[in-house]
C-alpha cells in the first residue's frame, strides 16, 4: 500500500502533531508492504528529510494553501492509495480517499485558546473535512466521544488509535549526566518539570501557584522548570512569573528539542501537566516511559492515557496540585510506585502498534473510495 502523509507538522519548530507525524510515519514504513511519502510545502529538516520513507517537498510559502491546491495531486501522481491528514484538515477537492487524525477539537470548542491564523487556516475548512472524509482518526477515546456527540452522523467512520511513544525516552542511567542537565536547566538544583507550548490551555498558571504554595510552606523543595516554546497569549502568564516572589526558583529555558526533552524527563523529581483540555497528551507519556513521577490535571484524556499510573489534582485548583505534589516529593512508597506503573503503563503504547491499527484505517479509506 502506498501511504502518502501531510508533512506539514515537521516543519520547524515542532510540537506534539510533528512527534506524532514523525512516529507515525516511521511506523508505517517499517510495515512489510507499506511504501510512505512524506509531502511538504517546503524542505523539511535534514533529521526528517532522511528515514525509512522518502520526500516529495515543494517551494510553496503557504502551507494551508498548498495543501488545499497541490497535496491531492501531488500525491496521486505518485500513485498513493491514500493519504494521511496528519494535521486534520484533509484536501476539499480531489479524488483521494483520506483518513483525517483528529488530536482535539479545542480550535472550535475553545477558540479563544488559539492563534488567529490556526483558526482563519482551520475553521473554515473543518465542516469540509468532516464531510470528505472517508474515516476520522481520533488518538483518544476522550476525543472520539466529543466529535461523536458534536458531530453524530461521524459516528459510523470514527476510529480510536493511541499515540506511540519514542524508545528515546526511558529511564535514566549515568548520575552524571543528570547532574549536568540540573546545572544547565535549574542552576544545579532538583527540580519539578513542565513540559509543553506555553499557551492558554496548558494552565501553567496554577503551576506556578502550586509551587508558590510550596515553597511558602518548606523552601527546600524542589525548583520548577518550565520547557517549552512561546506559543500564544502569554503576557499574563510572563507578567505573573516576572512578579513572582520566587522568580529565581523558576526556570525557563524555552524550546525543547526531543533530545533536551528526553534529558529534561531524565533528570526532573516529578513531571506536573496541569492542562485544561487535551486530546492525548504525550508528554505525559514520555515522562512515564521515562520512569519520571506524573501528576496530572483531571481532563479526560490526560485520565485515559495515564490510567492508575498517576496522581490527578483539578486544573483550577492550585492548592489540589500542591498537595499532589508534596505526596510525591515526600513519600518515597508513592514515588516507586508511579514510577513502575508509569513503566508499565508507558510499554502499553508504541508507534509499531499504531501504524498497525492505522493502516487498517487507511486500508478502510482505500476500499471506501474504490466501492
Amino acid at each position: 500500500m502506498r501511504i502518502a502523509i501531510d508533512a506539514r507538522a515537521l516543519l520547524p519548530p515542532t510540537t506534539g502533531i510533528g512527534t506524532y507525524t514523525r512516529g507515525i510515519a516511521g511506523g508505517l514504513a517499517a510495515m512489510s508492504g507499506s511504501e510512505v511519502r512524506l509531502f511538504s510545502p517546503r524542505p523539511l529538516p535534514e533529521t526528517d528529510g532522511r528515514g525509512p520513507w522518502t520526500v516529495a517537498a515543494d517551494h510553496h510559502p503557504l502551507g494551508m494553501i498548498w495543501a488545499q491546491t497541490t497535496l491531492s495531486r501531488r500525491a496521486r501522481a505518485w500513485g498513493a492509495d491514500a493519504l494521511l491528514a496528519a494535521l486534520t484538515i484533509g484536501p476539499v477537492r480531489g479524488d483521494l480517499p483520506f483518513v483525517s487524525v483528529v488530536h482535539d477539537l479545542t480550535p472550535w470548542t475553545k477558540p479563544e485558546w488559539h492563534k488567529g491564523r490556526t483558526l482563519v487556516g482551520f475553521a473554515p475548512l473543518w465542516e469540509r473535512t468532516l464531510e470528505r472524509a472517508e474515516r476520522l482518526l481520533c488518538v483518544s477515546h476522550a476525543t472520539a466521544g466529543e466529535l461523536t456527540r458534536a458531530y453524530p452522523e461521524t459516528r459510523e467512520r470514527v476510529r480510536v488509535v493511541w499515540n506511540g511513544v519514542d524508545s528515546d525516552f526511558a529511564p535514566p542511567e549515568p548520575a552524571a549526566a543528570l547532574d549536568e542537565t540540573r546545572r544547565r536547566y535549574s542552576g544545579g538544583n532538583p527540580y519539578i518539570l513542565s513540559l509543553g507550548t506555553l499557551e492558554p490551555r496548558k494552565n501553567v498558571e496554577t503551576l506556578v501557584a502550586a509551587c508558590e504554595l510550596l515553597w511558602s510552606r518548606r523552601a527546600g523543595l524542589p525548583d520548577l522548570v518550565l520547557a517549552g516554546g512561546a506559543g500564544w497569549k502569554t503576557s499574563a502568564l510572563f507578567e505573573r512569573i516576572e512578579k513572582s516572589r520566587y522568580r529565581k526558583r523558576i526556570h525557563m529555558p524555552g524550546y525543547a528539542s526531543r533530545e533536551t526533552a528526553r534529558d529534561l524527563y531524565q533528570a526532573a523529581e516529578v513531571f506536573v501537566y496541569p492542562s485544561l483540555a487535551e486530546g492525548f497528551g504525550l508528554p505525559v507519556l514520555e515522562a512515564m516511559a521515562s520512569g519520571l513521577p506524573v501528576v496530572a490535571s483531571t481532563a479526560e484524556a490526560l485520565r485515559e492515557v495515564a490510567g492508575d499510573a498517576a496522581l490527578f489534582a483539578d486544573p483550577e485548583d492550585p492548592a489540589a496540585f500542591s498537595r499532589a505534589i508534596e505526596r510525591v516529593l515526600d513519600d518515597p512508597a508513592a514515588r516507586a510506585r508511579l514510577r513502575a506503573a508509569g513503566l508499565l503503563r508507558a510499554a502499553e503504547f508504541s508507534w509499531e502498534a499504531c501504524a498497525r491499527a492505522t493502516a487498517g484505517v487507511l486500508a478502510e479509506a482505500a476500499a471506501g473510495a474504490n466501492r
